[in-house]
C-alpha cells in the first residue's frame, strides 16, 4: 500500500514530541475525550470495558480485561491503557500503548502487542467507529501512532486510515504479511475439504495408527475447573518438549506461567476458553489452548508429546480444534495466531488474513517522521533476514516435527 493523507509540502513540518504518561484529555467538537490509564485505573472501569468489548467493530480477545490486565501486571507494568470516551463517559475506544521512537528516531505512540498477544486491533465502538478512531489517532499528539499486527482490510483499519486522512496525517502499512485463518465451512462441509486428497488420507491413516495404541478421544474442555486442569497438563506437555529445552515454554519463567494461568482462569470463568486435546486413554497426545471473543476463536498455544511425532500430532489437534470450535454455531472464524511463515498451519488452513503495521504519521508528516519510517523499514528487513537464518538453524537442531507448533 502507498502512503495516503495530505502532502507534507502543504503543511508545517514539526517533529514534535509525545506528552507524558498521563496527558491532558484532548477534547474536540465531536464530544470525545481521551485519557491514558494505569492498569489499576483501567480495572476500575472494567464493567464499561467489558461492555465495549461486546460492541466493538472488530474482535480482539487480547485486549479484553481478562487478558490485557494480567499481561500488563506480569509482563510489562509500564504499559498504559489509552481510552476515548463520549461526553457521558461511555467508552468508545481502548488500546494498550507504550512510547517508543519510530526507527529509534521519531516520536511515536505504539499499540502494544507481544509474543503472547499477536493482534493489535484496538477496541472501537461499532456505532461510533469514526469518532472512536479519530480520538485514538489524536492521542499520538505531534508524534506518530503505530498499530502492529493489524488486519489491514478490517473495519477498524479502514476507520483509522480515514481518521488519519481527516486529520491531515500521512499513513502507510509496513511489513504486510498473511496469517492463516479458517472461516466456517459451508453447512455440512468438512474442515478438511480443502486438503489434498493424499494428505487427507494420510492424516486419517495416522489417526487410525494412534488408535492402535489405545482408546483415542478428542475432548473439548469448557467448564472452568475442567479447562484449568487441562491447562496444567498443557504446561507440563509444553515444558517437556523443545520449548522447555530452549526456555521458551510458558512454565519456563515465573512471569509467563503466572500470566498464562491467570488469563485461562479469567476466560474460563466467562465460558470463553476452549482447551482441545487428543488423548490415548488419559494421556494427552496434543493440546491446543483456544479463546473465543464474539464470532472469532483464537488458537492461542499448541503443544504435543514428541514421542508421537510420527503421527503428526500438531496437525491432528488443529483439525480437531477446528471441528470442536465450529461445533459452536456462533463461531464464524478461527484466527490461527500463527507466524505468517508457519509451515504446518499454512499447509493445513488455506484461508489468509492480511496483517501489517499501520503507521500514522504526525500532521503533515515531516522530515523526522520520514527518516524514522525509513529506519523502521530497515529494522523490519533486518529482523526478517535474522529470523530466516534462525529458522534454518533451528531445523538442523531440532526434529522436523517442531514445525507443528
Amino acid at each position: 500500500m502507498s502512503d495516503a493523507g495530505l502532502s507534507s509540502a502543504t503543511l508545517s513540518e514539526k517533529p514534535g514530541s509525545l506528552p507524558g504518561r498521563h496527558p491532558e484529555a484532548p477534547e474536540d467538537r465531536q464530544g470525545k475525550a481521551g485519557a491514558w490509564l494505569s492498569s489499576a485505573e483501567a480495572a476500575a472501569k472494567i464493567a464499561d470495558w467489558r461492555d465495549l468489548a461486546t460492541r466493538c467493530a472488530d474482535a480482539n480477545v487480547f485486549f479484553h480485561p481478562g487478558i490485557l490486565l494480567p499481561a500488563i501486571d506480569h509482563l510489562d507494568p509500564s504499559i498504559t491503557v489509552a481510552t476515548v470516551s463520549d461526553r457521558n463517559g461511555r467508552l468508545l475506544a481502548l488500546a494498550p500503548v507504550r512510547y517508543e521512537r519510530l526507527g529509534k528516531i521519531s516520536p511515536a505512540l505504539w499499540v502494544w502487542v507481544h509474543d503472547y498477544a499477536p493482534l493489535g486491533t484496538p477496541l472501537l465502538d461499532t456505532k461510533a467507529i469514526d469518532v472512536a478512531a479519530y480520538g485514538l489517532v489524536d492521542q499520538a499528539g505531534e508524534g506518530s501512532l503505530v498499530i502492529p499486527e493489524l488486519p489491514i482490510h478490517s473495519d477498524v483499519a479502514t476507520a483509522l486510515r480515514g481518521a488519519a486522512e481527516r486529520a491531515g496525517r500521512p499513513w502507510t502499512v509496513v511489513d504486510p504479511q498473511q496469517r492463516a485463518m479458517l472461516d466456517r465451512p459451508a453447512a455440512g462441509a468438512d474442515v478438511r475439504v480443502d486438503l489434498e486428497p493424499r494428505r487427507r488420507k494420510e492424516f486419517a491413516r495416522q489417526m487410525r495408527r494412534i488408535a492402535n495404541l489405545g482408546a483415542v478421544t478428542v475432548e473439548v474442555a469448557i467448564d472452568p475447573d475442567h479447562a484449568r486442569a487441562r491447562f496444567e497438563e498443557f504446561l507440563i506437555l509444553e515444558a517437556a518438549g523443545w520449548k522447555g529445552e530452549e526456555g521458551t515454554a510458558l512454565a519456563s519463567q515465573a512471569a509467563t506461567a503466572a500470566f498464562s494461568r491467570e488469563i485461562v482462569f479469567n476466560r474460563s470463568e466467562r465460558g470463553t476458553t476452549r482447551i482441545v486435546s487428543i488423548r490415548v486413554g488419559d494421556h494427552p497426545v496434543a493440546i491446543v489452548v483456544c479463546f473465543v471473543a464474539g464470532a472469532t476463536a483464537y488458537t492461542w498455544k499448541i503443544a504435543y508429546d514428541e514421542h508421537f511425532a510420527r503421527f503428526s500430532p500438531g496437525v491432528q489437534v488443529m483439525l480437531a480444534a477446528a471441528d470442536g470450535l465450529f461445533a459452536d454455531p456462533a463461531i464464524m472464524r478461527i484466527d490461527s495466531c500463527a507466524a505468517p511463515l508457519n509451515p504446518m498451519i499454512n499447509r493445513l488452513w488455506h484461508g489468509r488474513m492480511d496483517v501489517g503495521a499501520l503507521v500514522i504519521g504526525p500532521i503533515g508528516g515531516g522530515a523526522l517522521y520520514r527518516t524514522g519510517l525509513a529506519a523502521f523499514r530497515t529494522e523490519i528487513a533486518a529482523r526478517a533476514t535474522a529470523k530466516s537464518l534462525w529458522a534454518r538453524l533451528g531445523t538442523q537442531r531440532h526434529h522436523p516435527s517442531k514445525a507443528q507448533s
